[in-house]
């Protein structure tokens, strides 16, 4: 590895990063190409089922590409998806060599990617800030690995570790900069969690204001079905999507009336609480 690998890579990843809440459940890519020393081309995956970043990145370059060393942050596709596979792209721009961040262990790559660009003669590297990468892909990599999905944990706290004032009163604990960085993360999620406490003490709304690239389907934990039908969730089901997650303790009247307002009542079996890691195997079977 030398410090010009480096270099390019971590533009790679500044690339990459461009994608972010956009492309999701694809991986965030990033990719350079370098010939003689200087950038001839750039590009990232813009959007779920836009151009990955090799081809705008190769776009960029033109002819510039032949004889060039493409940086990128996951391994080249190797198979037919919603775009034609990447390595041919590579293969057809006349790339010389390849620095890849890291392979991707989406089944149908999977080192695939790497073996045919070896095969027809490319000069092949895996590694470059690898640890990087597997940070900016963390949610694509977890679910891959596990079935599940990523879980970001959010919450406002004073200095002295409290949740709420005496009262019961939690509202503005966080200050303007911060509320704003919580709208511009659920702008990016694909759910929101909370629980039916949340639900019934706050009545949010689990939007986010201004709305992001994403909009996230609110999940309420609430094993009794006790969000109200009047509650700002159940009366915007049709317009954001709502999902209230019950157990067999949840009265039928209760889950019927959700149900009507456009909520999708998603039941678990047993008395006791939404088991969380069941509801997590849901979730990322549905992406």
């Amino acid at each position: 590895m030398e410090n010009r690998d480096l270099l390019w890579m971590r533009r790679a990843l500044a690339e990459a990063e461009r994608g972010r809440g956009a492309v999701e459940p694809n991986p965030m890519v990033g990719a350079v190409v370098v010939r003689d020393g200087r950038l001839v081309g750039f590009g990232h995956h813009a959007r779920f089922g836009g151009p990955h970043a090799e081809v705008e990145a190769l776009a960029r370059a033109g002819d510039e590409a032949r004889g060039a060393t493409l940086y990128v942050t996951l391994e080249p596709c190797c198979h037919f998806g919603k775009t034609p596979p990447c390595t041919q792209a590579v293969l057809d721009a006349g790339i010389v060599r390849v620095v890849a961040a890291m392979r991707d262990p989406f089944p149908k790559v999977a080192g695939g990617g790497l073996a045919q660009l070896r095969q027809a003669g490319v000069a092949v590297e895996v590694g470059v800030e690898s640890d990087a990468a597997r940070r900016l892909n963390a949610p694509y990599l977890k679910r891959l690995a596990t079935g599940r999905p990523y879980v970001v944990a959010k919450w406002a706290m004073t200095l002295d570790g409290k949740t709420a004032a005496a009262s019961g009163d939690s509202r503005w604990i966080s200050g303007p900069r911060s509320r704003a960085l919580v709208h511009e993360l659920r702008g990016r999620m694909d759910a929101v969690v909370v629980g039916i406490g949340t639900a019934l003490a706050d009545d949010p709304q689990l939007t986010a204001r201004p709305p992001g690239p994403r909009v996230a389907c609110r999940v309420v934990l609430d094993g009794s079905a006790r969000l109200s039908p009047t509650s700002r969730l159940a009366t915007t089901a049709r317009e954001v999507p709502v999902l209230v997650a019950v157990t067999d303790r949840a009265p039928g009247d209760r889950r019927d009336a959700l149900a009507a307002l456009g909520c999708e009542v998603l039941a678990f079996p047993g008395a006791g609480p939404v088991p969380i890691l069941a509801l997590l195997d849901e979730l990322g079977r549905r992406g």
